[in-house]
């Protein structure tokens, strides 16, 4: 990039474009750094010299400062920084979105006075991050009237005991996602979100309460409901109840299912289950009646998402004579399976439940330990509305050739499938070269091979 050094304006032939830009448009770009490379950029052109002055975006995260083993800045000089950005710029700029991630100590106020003062201007999303604990939210933040998203995440061993408010305050949230996260009381929350009437998103990651019993939801505005790790003990000894009429999206992520009590779910179209523990006592009539009982609540989801310990307990409970549920209006499912043998035979009564199907994502984990046989058989969604399969954690293994086999045989209208590798698989042109030459029922189905997606994708919500 050329600097501009002959006048205040860029020139398009000085070869920096950049800075004939509009205003806006770099301050969107700029809302995607950190504020201290905001400043360093300005010293790029005379254009940009004062132009952080009025970037609505501000981020300050000391680990990320603190990450440059040429730059090591203390915890005084952080604070420093914060305080000459915030003085430094004029009072009349309205915050879009402020982001901290910094150390908080039990009698220092300097992050309160920092929250207090982008109150003042207006901060539309607060986002904070603190090594510290957090007991109750300033109230200059709670009366915020422009205040529309917040997330409060705490990193340390124990976890921050929060008090929310239930009568006033937070009179325009949207959004409020608070990760690790203790609360004294479970009516506090049941009181602050049925209390919020413009609460779209909630999110609850690591959260816990004390004496904890049952977990209320209930709420006419919320639109998205994530619990992840959240609340009881692993075994599920707990109960949760929604109420969200307008719900459309609901992610639930725990060791095991507590027992669920749903109500005025008809909105819902997106659902995410993951279960982790899969060597629970299976055949126990309490543990099918709670699978049996979410299963029907999900039945008219557009997209679901299941672990492979959901599939198992969704297989034993075919195997015990349950009903399997009809997903009549499921278009997208998404699936993560192991190499056991009972896996197919979940996966095959999944489609056949599900006649509308148009995508199906399935990410493998595990090496081989049962060898897969799957009969070519008919199966609706396959003969008529698959269109899209995509493969990902794909290692080659026999098992997975097996199922890509079938899809192509039996998959009548489908017009992709993508395979995304599994990290250090070194024989992929052997790989692809067998399943060029399997044979296919769809004359217009392209095949990708793609680059390894993160170990962890399959979590993201």
């Amino acid at each position: 990039m050329v600097v501009c050094l002959e006048s205040p304006k860029c020139r398009e032939d000085d070869g920096d474009r950049l800075c004939s830009l509009p205003e806006p448009v770099i301050h969107q770009i700029f809302s995607f750094m950190e504020t201290i490379d905001v400043v360093r950029a300005s010293a790029v052109s005379r254009k940009w010299r004062y132009l952080w002055l009025s970037v609505p975006y501000l981020s300050f995260d000391m680990s990320t400062i603190s990450s440059n083993p040429q730059e090591i800045w203390s915890h005084e000089k952080f604070k420093d920084f914060v305080n000459w950005v915030l003085l430094s710029q004029s009072g009349s700029v309205s915050i879009q979105r402020f982001r901290l991630y910094c150390l908080s100590y039990a009698n220092d106020y300097t992050v309160y006075r920092w929250v207090c003062a982008v109150a003042r201007r207006n901060v539309q999303v607060f986002d904070l991050t603190v090594y510290g604990e957090v007991t109750e939210l300033p109230h200059c933040l709670v009366t915020c009237e422009s205040l529309e998203a917040l997330k409060l995440a705490c990193r340390q061993l124990r976890m921050c005991v929060l008090k929310l408010p239930f009568s006033v305050g937070f009179s325009r949230l949207k959004s409020l996602d608070l990760h690790n996260v203790e609360f004294l009381d479970h009516n506090l929350l049941h009181k602050f979100v049925s209390s919020r009437r413009l609460l779209e998103k909630l999110i609850l990651k690591s959260c816990s309460f004390r004496d904890f019993k049952i977990l209320d939801i209930s709420s006419t505005s919320l639109k998205s409901l994530t619990l992840d790790n959240f609340g009881g003990d692993e075994s599920g000894n707990y109960k949760v109840k929604i109420a969200c009429p307008n719900l459309v999206s609901f992610n639930f992520l725990a060791s095991w299912a507590p027992d669920f009590a749903f109500e005025d779910l008809d909105s819902l179209q997106n659902a995410f289950i993951f279960f982790d523990i899969i060597d629970r006592d299976e055949r126990d009539n309490e543990s099918c009646h709670i699978l049996s009982k979410l299963l029907n609540e999900l039945c008219e989801v557009k997209a679901l998402k299941l672990s492979t310990a959901f599939l198992r307990f969704h297989f034993v409970l075919e195997e015990r004579g349950f009903i399997p549920n009809s997903f009549n209006y499921l278009k997208s499912l998404v699936l993560s399976v192991s190499m056991a043998d009972w896996v197919v035979p979940s996966i095959i009564s999944l489609l056949n439940c599900s006649p509308n199907l148009e995508a199906l994502t399935i990410y493998f984990e595990g090496e081989d330990c049962d060898d897969w046989k799957i009969s070519n058989k008919s199966i609706f969604c396959l003969t008529c509305h698959l269109k899209t399969v995509e493969l990902i954690h794909v290692a080659g293994d026999e098992n997975e050739l097996e199922l890509v086999r079938f899809l192509l045989k039996n998959g009548h209208v489908l017009k992709k499938l993508s395979f995304s590798w599994m990290e250090d698989v070194e024989n992929r042109k052997e790989i692809i070269s067998r399943i060029m030459k399997l044979p296919r029922s769809s004359s217009n189905v392209a095949l990708e091979f793609l680059e390894p997606k993160p170990h962890d994708d399959f979590l993201k919500y």
